[in-house]
């Protein structure tokens, strides 16, 4: 097999956004300094820039405009003529949609936004005038255009046909809700309202997949191996009619940088359902992207690409290449230990696919609304702080691969849905829903056999939960009420079993009456008109939306009573850990050859700073620095069969002692990891 069909693990994407501004580009360029970089860093593949955000490219292109101070005319060539040399691959970047030097020569294909993103104040004028300064922004162009697709689509087939790429990596493809012209009068042929928001991305998406198509197909008459990805910073639940026109995905996860460290979970587990290779994408920056003298700490570095790895992904990292064309040979030495971890295990890792008897129903998918990241964020969230194996899924999956469901908040059923989850319970599936989920389109009516009924929202917000004995087996959930802040529904049992009652506070905090500093505290008699969870059967439903309450508050109990509501319909885990809630677990499986995965990872992500960066909207930033080693994990998993061997991937000579236990032809196995230090791969062989 050829370096070239080989799909990378450990890939840099090398930005370099650069002015005309800036003298001398790529005077300094050395193909030795660079390659050199590259090996010490222990990268295998690196996507090098055709054509920068600024509009300029970086190579003699006939069909775009070479940057007017590029000292090297062919800084591109050289890049891959270096990479070729050691067996490196080089994906090529193409920008499609900011594009300055495009939209300064045609403002007519610039993008008319209905919303015009809004930056939030600072504090002071100093460091407002410092925000103004990172304001400067973009002008995007759109592909609504079809004068500038056949630019973009030239200028790549250029690029195959000279340098005879791995990949093509095409970058900022968007839905700006734009409403120039040529997009107002495309929307009322087709009968959509310019003044809805709805109704312009509806627009916007229709452009794109038009673009998507004629791009791929153009391409694919050029080369029919080249890889294609289109990134939008985002990959989109529920909108599988995109991916057949991308080879692979990119998921660009930054903790840095405002995504967080459980953002890129979400994502993958997602994508990892999708049957298509994918890379996760994180970058070297202390921030985010066009951050020069930014370092993030080579611990974080390491744990960012094991958790890449253990969720099935491949790994790249983001750098930024200097105007000089000179590689920063720290970066590169504070990369390294993390892809030589990686090096070292990854012959075990291609094929290999996810054992999940859980997943969640993504309010993103069902709703087509990427900004649902509370709903779907905070059932994940919950679900990697018990350490539960699970996938995050669409209405497209096969549900017979799990046994149980979780439609978080926000899910309410039409006649095709309501059908689908119906066999499922019927064929024993289990279900686990929460405040509007469950319910019919157009009313608070179950749309599953429940025993309960709804009349509409609570008058309460927040009030207080009061979880039952039966509920609080392992005796860590407080016997109190305590407070939900998120309004809940008022439901009331007919049959189903209550796991916990709400409890009224005495009023709403308003001008008319008050008490103490936040809300009011709770009767001391439970409520008469509602209910707070209650089980029917396959069927365990919350009055409130737990996961968005969790996803904004990370009140520890309700993450304990979730994880007890899974324990009453699936009574034991297949796979048992003593992690405590910042490990993370991934059970993966091989079928050739036949092997279990078994990835552990601990590290403690802490927030840092006060930031009033633009880019970061006030947040402060995620922080990985100090790795403190966990000792004698436990570890108990069912297997279909009795293993032959049990060893880390980073020690495959010595074997782990281990218990086998079998009961009616199921083997569970017991055994003890001394030490985890950020990642252990396990493997257990037949």
């Amino acid at each position: 097999m050829s370096s070239k069909s080989v799909f990378p693990y450990r890939q840099v994407h090398l930005d370099f956004h650069t002015s005309e501004q800036m003298p001398g580009v790529g005077s300094q360029f050395d193909p030795e300094q660079f390659v050199h970089a590259l090996k010490t860093g222990h990268v295998n593949s690196i996507t090098i820039f055709g054509k920068c955000h600024h509009g300029w490219s970086y190579y003699p292109t006939e069909v775009g405009t070479p940057h007017p101070q590029l000292a090297n005319p062919d800084l591109l060539g050289d890049m891959v003529k270096a990479c070729r040399k050691e067996n490196i691959q080089t994906p090529v970047y193409i920008t499609i949609q900011w594009d300055e030097l495009t939209a300064q020569e045609h403002p007519e294909w610039r993008v008319m936004q209905a919303n015009p993103t809004k930056r939030k104040g600072s504090p002071n004028l100093e460091e407002r005038a410092e925000q103004d300064q990172l304001g400067a922004r973009w002008h995007p162009v759109s592909v609504i255009h079809p004068e500038l697709v056949d630019r973009i689509i030239r200028q790549s087939i250029e690029v195959i046909e000279r340098y005879d790429p791995e990949g093509l990596f095409l970058d900022i493809v968007l839905p700006w809700e734009d409403v120039s012209p040529r997009n107002i009068e495309r929307m009322q042929r087709r009968g959509l309202d310019p003044d809805v928001s709805k109704d312009r991305l509806q627009n916007d998406r229709e452009i794109i997949m038009e673009y998507y198509q004629r791009y791929y197909e153009a391409i694919r008459n050029v080369s029919k191996d080249v890889r294609i990805f289109h990134n939008s910073g985002h990959i989109y639940k529920g909108d599988r009619e995109r991916w057949p026109y991308f080879t692979h995905l990119e998921l660009e996860s930054l903790p840095t940088g405002g995504w967080g460290y459980d953002h890129f979970p979400v994502s993958a587990r997602y994508t990892s359902t999708l049957d298509i290779d994918f890379l996760g994408m994180t970058g070297k920056f202390h921030t985010t992207w066009g951050e020069f003298g930014g370092y993030k700490t080579p611990t974080a570095l390491e744990y960012e690409c094991a958790q890449m790895v253990a969720l099935g992904a491949r790994c790249s990292i983001g750098d930024q290449l200097h105007p000089n064309g000179q590689m920063d040979l720290d970066t590169y030495e504070r990369m390294g230990p993390a892809y030589k971890r990686i090096e070292q295990i990854e012959s075990y890792l291609p094929g290999a696919t996810s054992v999940s008897e859980i997943a969640i129903l993504s309010a993103e998918a069902h709703h087509k609304d990427r900004d649902l990241d509370a709903n779907d964020g905070g059932a994940s969230r919950i679900l990697l702080e018990t350490q539960q194996m699970f996938d995050v899924i669409d209405w497209e999956n096969d549900f017979s691969h799990y046994k149980l469901l979780i439609l978080p908040d926000i899910i309410r059923l039409d006649e095709d849905q309501t059908e689908q989850l119906q066999t499922f319970v019927k064929n024993g599936g289990k279900i686990i829903a929460s405040c509007q989920s469950l319910l019919k389109p157009d009313s608070d009516e179950f749309a599953l056999p429940f025993q309960a009924q709804i009349s509409g929202q609570r008058e309460f917000k927040p009030d207080y939960l009061k979880i039952s004995d039966t509920l609080n087996s392992k005796g860590d959930i407080v016997k109190s009420p305590f407070v939900i802040y998120q309004r809940g529904m008022s439901v009331q049992t007919t049959g189903a079993t209550v796991l916990a009652q709400v409890f009224d506070p005495h009023f709403n905090r308003s001008w008319k009456h008050f008490c103490s500093h936040q809300h009011t505290p709770y009767k001391d008699n439970a409520s008469e008109k509602a209910e707070g969870i209650l089980e029917d059967g396959p069927i365990i439903y919350f009055a409130h939306p737990i996961f968005k309450e969790y996803y904004n508050t990370g009140q520890p109990l309700l993450k304990y009573t979730m994880r007890n509501a899974i324990r009453r319909l699936l009574p034991q885990a297949p796979l048992r850990v003593n992690l405590p809630s910042s490990g993370r677990i991934s059970w993966m499986r091989s079928h050739q050859p036949r092997r279990e995965l078994l990835h552990l990872l601990y590290a403690q992500p802490q927030l840092r700073g006060n930031s009033v960066l633009g880019w970061q909207g006030g947040q402060s930033i995620e922080i990985i620095e100090d790795a403190v080693p966990l000792y004698d994990i436990v570890c108990e998993i069912d297997l279909p069969e009795k293993p032959k061997k049990i060893y880390s991937a980073y020690h495959p000579d010595k074997s782990i002692e281990v218990e086998i236990s079998e009961n009616d032809g199921n083997f569970t196995a017991h055994f003890t990891i001394p030490k985890l230090y950020l990642h252990d791969l396990i493997i257990i062989e037949y």
